[in-house]
């Protein structure tokens, strides 16, 4: 993502709560950032944060070798950067584990290269 200067804008729409505030995040001439719309202070944070530095978290599936179904579905225990997400689902495209998995096994230790920032199942597998 590019670096953010003074007198960039975006709308964003807030996602921690039901409430979906449409958001107007602004650098000032000082580089603090203004937030206009939240109806909650956590959409304050919100909007700060998805406009200076992204993040998601990584919900897919990875092969399983010898499983009773081919896939086990996968979550990253840890939210990372939203421009490496298609770097990250390579890595857990192009990776198998072999049956047994046991929910929250940690499948891929430090994805990205990122400390402690593992993939890990989200359900057991038994083998076929």
């Amino acid at each position: 993502m590019p670096e953010r200067k003074p007198g960039d804008k975006a709308d964003i729409t807030c996602i921690i709560c039901p409430n979906s505030c449409r958001l107007e995040v602004e650098m000032k001439a000082d580089g603090s950032i203004s937030v206009v719309g939240q109806k909650c202070p956590r959409g304050d944070v919100y909007g700060k944060n998805e406009f200076t530095a992204p993040v998601r978290s990584l919900i897919t599936t990875m092969r399983v070798n010898n499983g009773r179904l081919p896939v086990v579905p996968v979550r990253s225990n840890k939210e990372i950067p939203k421009e490496k997400l298609f770097e990250a689902m390579k890595i857990v495209n192009e990776a198998a584990v072999d049956a047994p998995v046991v929910m929250g096994q940690v499948l891929i230790k430090d994805l990205l290269g990122i400390e402690g920032t593992n993939v890990i199942a989200s359900r057991n597998m038994d083998k076929k």
